[in-house]
């Protein structure tokens, strides 16, 4: 991990705290409300993590909602998920006054592999990132099973720097409804989670999805957010010119920057042959 900002010295005009954090959270409040509406769903579902983002997405939301029509769903995966982050989730459920379900899904996984693995005579090698995927879209299933039961609209609770390094699972937690915080940086999102009177024990926790054991977002990227945020918002503001990025720099740079090129195609529409 890349521990010494001098490396990233060239990626510093951004910073988290200038910011209108009153104004974007009743933008972002409005937002929730006018697509719920625009829907004409019942309501929402979220999936509570117990991390800071989907923290962050039930807290706007429950200020947004004045009905609180809001379902939260803690789906754990035990043995993988810390305990302390489902306490996370269900402490932030009652601070909020929704309703919420805590659904493990071990045993939806542990049919799902069954089923596949009778179908092949030698046993497929296990696969760590297909094995993490597969949670994330069994999670997608669950949330979309209730907002079809339930008639509400599923809300999504990725931020941007996730988004432009395509750090989440596609048809997994990438498929949602409406992403009210997508356009905020990991960095801003911990911001306005102070500003929105999240803990400090959510703000201050390592982020990850959890997909596995011990699976910590940033050692996987061997970057920190705070190294990370300065460098993808120059990119999307086209700030950076290579030409003039020392060695170092450009190792640093091209490895944010083939993350982003590599897992576009997880933002976009699936692609059509279109016939004349």
């Amino acid at each position: 991990m890349y521990k010494s900002f001098e490396n990233i010295q060239y990626f510093v005009s951004y910073n988290p705290n200038n910011y209108d954090y009153s104004g974007i959270i009743e933008k972002i409040g409005k937002f929730i409300l006018n697509k719920t509406l625009e829907s004409n769903s019942n309501g929402i579902i979220i999936g509570l993590s117990g991390g800071i983002d989907s923290s962050v997405c039930l807290a706007l939301a429950a200020k947004s909602l004045p009905n609180h029509n809001i379902l939260g769903l803690i789906m754990p995966m035990n043995g993988i998920t810390p305990e302390d982050d489902e306490m996370d989730a269900v402490n932030l459920a009652n601070k909020y006054n929704i309703e919420y379900r805590t659904i493990p899904i071990n045993n939806i996984e542990d049919s799902f592999k069954a089923e596949i693995y009778q179908s092949y005579s030698n046993e497929l090698n296990e696969n760590k990132v297909a094995q993490g995927n597969l949670l994330a879209r069994i999670r997608m299933s669950i949330l979309y099973y209730h907002a079809n039961l339930l008639n509400r609209i599923v809300i999504g609770t990725g931020d941007k720097s996730e988004a432009m390094l395509g750090y989440f699972t596609k048809y997994g937690d990438g498929g949602v409804d409406i992403a009210p915080i997508a356009d905020l940086y990991k960095t801003q999102v911990r911001v306005i989670a102070k500003e929105l009177g999240i803990s400090n024990k959510i703000i201050n926790k390592k982020s990850g999805p959890r997909l596995w054991i011990d699976h910590d977002a940033e050692d996987e990227l061997n970057m920190t957010y705070d190294e990370i945020d300065p460098i993808l918002f120059q990119y999307s503001n086209n700030q950076i010119n290579e030409d003039s990025l020392s060695q170092e720099q450009k190792i640093i740079f091209n490895n944010i920057k083939d993350r982003n090129v590599r897992n576009n195609h997880k933002s976009r529409m699936p692609e059509i042959c279109i016939l004349d």
